[in-house]
């Protein structure tokens, strides 16, 4: 290409002029209201598409808890705590395999892999409602787990690829805006769909299923069309928008966006120590995910409602936490990300505290509002928080996978902490998840102050290379090790 020809290139992007970085790399102007715009266009393609599916596979995995209240143990013959083990049951499966597939995301391409896993998941969730004993619904459980597992850190890594890290909140909490709604639409859903009376023994919790896994199976063709498989070359990005997002990654080489796959890139996880100080604080915010929307209606049931009734009262939890959770991952792109995580775990603390001590019954529905405070921005920004902290593509993504691997474990122990025997209440449940938000909340101070320290050491040695006139090279090769990388608190 003549030089020419790159200089019209560079015009037509709105890449006219160059800046200097902090730490003295030149930089590429790129014009901030054009690149707005274009990030919209990948807000709704990309984050809107990835939303339908997390809706779905939260809908198609939390649609037990609806059942469980809606005669499914009597039909298939349930007995003992054989509904808690088919809840763990999905994550023996779902652990297995979400570090591999978040690796492998880049390598296979997210259109190929997200259009499969999908499409398998909704075949699964449809063979749900057509079981009669608790074999089947073990088989169905270990098969949803471990086809449902790769869409997380799926999400999570192809959010770290694309958008930059004051960009990532708001997207977090729009992928997790479709969970909240697939918690209150399951809600409603449930509400009608259990309702039918099929004939014979077909009852309204088999329709739950089916009718959740065709609305699944529905969304992947419209997917496989719409999502790009190269962000760089997106179908819906202009040329003048195609040369904008190469920039966006030309001016952070910590980026990595064209670092080749390497398996010391993925081991260096490993002696990396924030990596186990996000395990132990996702593992504890999980228990508190998985536990409370799965129970949620049978908490309520336990407060005295039927089943019926318990269903739709757990629709306005989630609507507030959504619109909670939409407030907080504004303020943590503004501002430091770690505070607005930490907050939230307080809100976990009073509203289990409430739960777990107070008899009235008001009192406690008040309080499954404040644990929902809690529960989605630390189980949301947490691994964004993680993303603007790791650099370069496959540690990063190593990272992301391996870290909801072990805390995803959390799914196995809620079905045997969260028991039959301690309904209605699930006092013990309760318990264990507050004593593991208050662990959380060391974590996150840890972080904090790990972080910190390490910015200011690194200043000081670049100060003192200055002084003594031999300045450090920029090393982006070496990913968040780099001298003049920042962790971000």
């Amino acid at each position: 290409m003549s030089e020419k020809e790159v200089e019209s290139k560079s015009q037509d992007a709105a890449l006219n002029t160059a800046e200097g970085s902090s730490d003295g790399i030149t930089e590429v102007y790129i014009d901030p209201v054009k690149e707005a715009k274009m990030m919209r266009k990948f807000d709704f393609y990309c984050i809107g598409m990835m939303g339908l599916f997390y809706l779905m596979a939260n809908l198609d995995r939390s649609n037990i808890g609806n059942a469980n209240t809606a005669g499914m143990p009597d039909d298939i013959g349930l007995t003992g705590n054989q509904f808690g083990t088919a809840t763990s049951l999905l994550f023996a499966t779902y652990v297995t395999i979400e570090t591999p597939v978040a690796v492998l995301l880049k390598i296979i391409g997210p259109k190929y892999l997200l259009t499969f896993i999908a499409f398998a998941w909704g075949c699964v969730t449809l063979g749900m409602g057509f079981i009669e004993n608790w074999k089947a619904l073990y088989a169905c459980r270990l098969l949803l787990g471990f086809f449902e597992a790769g869409l997380i850190p799926c999400i999570d890594v192809y959010i770290g690829l694309v958008y930059k890290k004051r960009e990532r909140g708001k997207r977090s909490a729009t992928i997790f805006a479709f969970s909240a709604i697939s918690s209150a639409f399951g809600g409603i859903l449930a509400f009608g769909l259990t309702q039918i009376k099929g004939p014979g023994d077909f009852q309204g919790w088999r329709w739950l299923f089916i009718v959740e896994a065709i609305l699944t199976i529905v969304i992947v063709p419209l997917f496989f069309f719409i999502f790009p498989q190269e962000p760089r070359e997106a179908w819906f990005l202009t040329p003048e928008e195609k040369e904008m997002v190469c920039a966006r990654y030309a001016n952070d080489p910590h980026w990595g966006i064209d670092e080749e796959f390497k398996w010391s890139s993925c081991l260096s996880i490993f002696v990396d120590p924030k990596f186990y100080a996000f395990v132990v604080f996702q593992f504890s915010v999980d228990i508190s995910l998985y536990g409370f929307t799965t129970f949620l209606p049978a908490i309520i049931t336990g407060m005295g409602y039927t089943s019926v009734h318990a269903n739709l009262m757990t629709v306005p939890i989630y609507i507030w936490g959504l619109l909670w959770f939409c407030f907080v991952a504004w303020m943590s792109d503004r501002q430091t990300r770690g505070y607005w995580i930490g907050g939230p775990l307080l809100c976990l603390v009073i509203g289990y505290a409430i739960l777990i001590s107070v008899d009235s019954i008001g009192a406690r529905y008040f309080a499954c509002f404040i644990v929902v405070m809690g529960i989605y921005p630390t189980t949301g920004m947490s691994l964004m928080w993680l993303n603007d902290n790791v650099a370069q593509h496959f540690k990063r993504a190593t990272m992301i996978g391996a870290t909801l691997t072990c805390a995803n474990t959390a799914g196995v122990a809620v079905g045997q902490v969260f028991t039959t025997q301690s309904k209605p209440r699930y006092i013990k449940g309760l318990s264990i998840s507050l004593g593991l938000a208050v662990l959380a909340g060391v974590m996150v101070v840890s972080l904090i102050v790990g972080m910190n320290m390490a910015n200011k050491r690194r200043d000081t040695k670049i100060q003192a290379a200055l002084a003594a006139g031999t300045p450090l090279p920029d090393e982006p090769e070496r990913g968040d090790m780099n001298v003049y990388f920042r962790y971000s608190t």
